[in-house]
Formats: structure tokens, C-alpha cells, sequence
């Protein structure tokens, strides 16, 4: 079986804090400020935000790959506010249904190096392990996604200082 990892770091404007916020809030913010890659997330078990939850993810109509992958179940197997990570395991739909056996990821949000808390601008390190073949679901359209996302947080996070 083919076990594959990788992932990006990706620079925003908004401070470690504020997106270390957003991504932590997802299940309630991502729907209302980027409907057009996710739909609609909602919790399943749990709050949706604590570790142990599991969130089904409906995705927009602008997702990069929509066609291949409509809906997704994730559990949030580890929730660390002090170190500002994530880790979720990707437990049914499309993505370990028809694309991977397995498919997990860890956000981490960090402030740039020497950076005071709140002031603006953080590295958010994203990636991802999976096992099986991808199928038609290739790492750049993962990739793409999650590009589009911070991009969209980042700009969301943005107006809200305007």
C-alpha cells in the first residue's frame, strides 16, 4: 500500500492568533465567509470544535475538484490551543471512499519568528498523510483547496480590521 506525505507553509497578513481563531471556529465561520467551498459543515458528534468531534463537510460548488468529491467526515483527533494545531482524520466520503484508504492532516498556525502576539502576520503549515492511491484526486488539487481557504480566511480576517 502507498503511503504518501505532504503538505505547504503559506504566509498571511492576519496575526498567528486571529487565524489560529478562524481555523479553530471552522464548523460555524468557513459556511458564512466561503460558501463557495464549503457549503455547509456541520457537527455530528460533539461540538465540533473539541477533540473527539466529527464534522460532515458539505463542499461549494467552487470546490477544484467538486465533481469528484462532494462530502467529507472528518474527526478532529487532536485539538492543541497552546501549540496552535489541529489534526484530523478524514473517516468517510468521497475522499477514503474513492480516493484514499486513509487521509489525515495537521494545521499548525505559528507568528513569524521573533513576532509579539496579535501583531499581523503568521506562517499556517498544512499537510497531509494518506495511504492507497489517489485515484483521479491528485495532491495539487488537495493543495488548491487549502490555498483557497487561507486565501479566503485571510481576506475575510482582513475586512473584519478594516
Amino acid at each position: 500500500m502507498t503511503k504518501e506525505t505532504y503538505g505547504i507553509e503559506y504566509t498571511l497578513s492576519s496575526s498567528a492568533d486571529d487565524v489560529w481563531g478562524a481555523i479553530f471556529a471552522a464548523t460555524s465561520i468557513y459556511p458564512k465567509f466561503l460558501p463557495d467551498l464549503y457549503e455547509v459543515i456541520r457537527s455530528t458528534r460533539r461540538d465540533g470544535y473539541s477533540q473527539g468531534s466529527i464534522r460532515e463537510i458539505t463542499y461549494g460548488p467552487d470546490y477544484v475538484d467538486f465533481k469528484l468529491v462532494t462530502t467529507a467526515r472528518e474527526e478532529l483527533t487532536k485539538v492543541d490551543h497552546g501549540q496552535m494545531t489541529v489534526c484530523c482524520t478524514v473517516v468517510s466520503g468521497e475522499f477514503v471512499s474513492k480516493h484514499y484508504r486513509t487521509f489525515k492532516t495537521v494545521t499548525a498556525v505559528k507568528p513569524r519568528e521573533g513576532q509579539e502576539a496579535g501583531e499581523p502576520g503568521c506562517a499556517v503549515t498544512w499537510s497531509c498523510t494518506h495511504t492507497g492511491e489517489a485515484g483521479s484526486m491528485s495532491k495539487e488539487a488537495v493543495i488548491k483547496l487549502v490555498k483557497k481557504t487561507l486565501d479566503g480566511l485571510d481576506s475575510h480576517l482582513q475586512r473584519l480590521r478594516e
